[in-house]
């Protein structure tokens, strides 16, 4: 039995790495959408059968896929909502989209607490660019109603709005939070301002993208693409 229990958790990488491509995949060919995720379902459903890994470890190894360059998060968030509302789903299998959406919230939540000038950093790797695309994966999470109402204004609201910049180099420099205010807002859409954000929380982050554009340094800027 411990020799099958240590063969188990050997396998977690493999089939981890196995997983997080298809993810990348569907947000690069959506046009690709039912075979790719006939894939996904297939790995996760049996990972929590056999008991490879805790609904944790996989949602927490997945989670790293919210970082990773590709391309729109459209696809995945209609697969997760999908994946999860399947009436044969397993309850380990739905918890494990639970967990998922709660991994990515939280850790954008830690990553908006840093001052984005240290861009070794692995959260907001590449420059900030990481940071963009998470902010862009929690706002798909929200548009497919995957995030609570709760969660949301806990973990997200707040550490968005509540920044203190002041004159600092970092601010003027690294446009990080900006951008990434600004691909949440675009995936999020309408879902976001639902009762969601407070009218000054949203004076703050709109103040953010503002002064930011107005230096040229929001990447594809288009304010009605995220008006109110």
């Amino acid at each position: 039995m411990s020799n099958r229990g240590a063969d188990f958790h050997h396998c977690k990488e493999p089939i981890l790495r196995k997983i997080r491509p298809l993810l990348i995949d569907l947000t690069n060919q959506p046009s690709k959408y039912d075979r790719i995720t006939q894939k996904i379902e297939h790995w996760i459903e049996y990972v929590l059968r056999e008991r490879f890994m805790t609904v944790d470890e996989l949602a927490e190894g997945l989670a790293y896929v919210a970082w990773e360059d590709g391309g729109s998060y459209a696809s995945v968030g209609r697969f997760l909502k999908e994946f999860r509302d399947a009436p044969h789903r397993s309850e380990r299998a739905r918890s494990f989209v639970t967990q998922l959406c709660s991994h990515v919230l939280r850790w954008f939540t830690v990553a908006s607490a840093d001052s984005m000038v240290w861009h070794d950093w692995v959260i907001i790797k590449n420059g900030g660019k990481g940071f963009a695309r998470a902010g862009s994966f929690v706002g798909h999470l929200i548009a497919c109603g995957l995030l609570s109402h709760e969660l949301v204004r806990q973990h997200l609201i707040k550490p968005l709005a509540d920044h203190y910049y002041g004159d600092s180099e970092a601010f003027q420099r690294y446009p990080v939070r900006a951008n990434a205010i600004y691909q949440l807002f675009i995936a999020a859409g309408n879902a976001l301002f639902q009762g969601l954000f407070e009218a000054e929380d949203v004076w703050v982050c709109f103040e953010t993208l503002d002064v930011q554009n107005k230096a040229g340094k929001v990447i594809g800027y288009d304010a009605a693409r995220v008006k109110v």
